[in-house]
């Protein structure tokens, strides 16, 4: 497309002593169609993001919207497409020209801002090591936040390392626990190149260290045979479970569609697996009868979850207290729901860290909104008996209802 056309129109003018401006030439004739009024914001003299939408563009990130989204957003706030100043593609550009930066600096960015916070706060913990190319490969950071939810929380914990987190497909490794009101609470995160003995030991050295030495009595996690021997390593005070929820999660693929399909099934493997009432005998007379009626004796799959059954089935640990972290199925799936907002496999560790940023800000903001509803309202009571008015003043609304 041709923009030139050799205009002829121009002016010339000098600046005199006296700071004013003398108009030395002057041609008013166009060989175009000047532009009209309403045509101005056409113009790519006047088509300039402002420092604030920029602003806007990096915060929209944290809500994983791109600069079309961020556009759209910043035309709504503003009152049409007239009032932007700039336009879509500037948006978009803006964005790419962004990630183009954080890509040559992406690690240094990211380490730069934990040094910042400790500079901040000197109770914010983080450590780091990057590998034989001076690239990262191992960083964990807790918070004052997080230090103080382990003080208060942490005789059990949950450790995830699911999740594939950047375009460097580092593992995202979440420390949590369920809080007094039935949700989920941080202790610190990690990301790790590797999942190795050595990369783990090195991770639970440093929860240690940001712990002050405080070990867990309990911890939950997922069939990594890698973190399982650095759990018995270096968390020597704790009882290693393994999360029911993942190991169900992984049923389907497990078994074929119709099996899958059958109702019945899911409903007896379900009750004799997720049961807080059976004891161990049950549970093993209830698993045989499934495994007979369904003809899996020999599936290999069943045939080894029984055999670890003492490290995932209720029944075998009733004696250990496991703060809601085995038993409730909402609450891993709530879990996964907060973390994939935003783990995703596409972006950078600066990306990464502003929209995990946002989501614990939101988190802990519902937080304090339970703890404000707590003292500011009544739980509802049934019976005049003293007993539940005793624990309707000692229990959270949320832990009251269970009982």
């Amino acid at each position: 497309m041709i923009t030139r056309v050799g205009c002829p129109a121009r002016i010339q003018f000098t600046r005199q002593d006296d700071k004013s401006y003398k108009v030395n030439k002057f041609h008013e004739g166009h060989n175009h169609i000047i532009t009209s009024p309403n045509s101005m914001m056409f113009l790519k003299g006047n088509k300039n993001m402002t420092s604030v939408q920029k602003n806007f563009v990096a915060k929209a990130a944290r809500l994983k919207l791109g600069g079309v989204k961020a556009f759209r957003g910043w035309k709504e706030l503003s009152g049409g497409h007239n009032n932007v100043g700039a336009s879509e593609n500037d948006f978009k550009n803006f964005v790419r020209d962004m990630k183009k930066y954080i890509g040559d600096f992406d690690g240094q960015m990211f380490i730069k801002n934990f040094m910042r916070k400790k500079e901040m706060c000197k109770t914010f913990y983080f450590n780091f090591q990057v590998d034989d190319d001076n690239k990262l490969c191992r960083v964990f950071w807790a918070d004052t936040i997080n230090i103080k939810n382990y003080l208060l929380f942490g005789d059990t914990m949950s450790i995830d390392s699911t999740y594939r987190t950047n375009k460097y497909n580092m593992v995202f490794l979440p420390f949590t626990r369920v809080d007094h009101h039935k949700r989920c609470v941080n202790f610190g995160v990690d990301l790790l190149a590797h999942e190795d003995i050595d990369s783990f030991e090195w991770l639970f050295n440093s929860f240690l260290e940001a712990m002050e030495g405080h070990q867990p009595k309990v911890i939950i996690t997922d069939q990594d045979p890698a973190m399982k021997t650095a759990i018995a390593e270096i968390f020597t005070e704790a009882s290693h479970r393994l999360c029911i929820w993942h190991i169900m999660k992984k049923m389907r693929e497990k078994i074929n569609a119709y099996l899958w399909q059958d109702e019945d099934f899911k409903k007896r493997i379900n009750s004799c697996v997720w049961s807080n009432n059976l004891d161990a005998n049950e549970f093993e007379e209830a698993w045989s009868n499934i495994m007979i009626d369904y003809d899996l004796i020999d599936h290999p799959w069943f045939t080894l979850l029984f055999e670890m059954r003492e490290e995932w089935i209720p029944a075998y640990f009733k004696d250990i207290f496991m703060g809601g972290l085995m038993r409730v199925t909402s609450r891993s799936e709530s879990e996964n729901s907060f973390f994939d907002r935003f783990v995703t496999p596409y972006v950078s560790l600066v990306e990464f860290w502003m929209c995990y940023e946002s989501a614990i800000d939101a988190q802990r903001h519902k937080q304090l909104k339970l703890n404000h509803d707590n003292k500011q309202t009544h739980a509802t009571l049934k019976t005049p008996l003293p007993l539940e008015k005793h624990g309707a003043e000692t229990y959270t609304h949320n832990i009251f209802k269970d009982f």
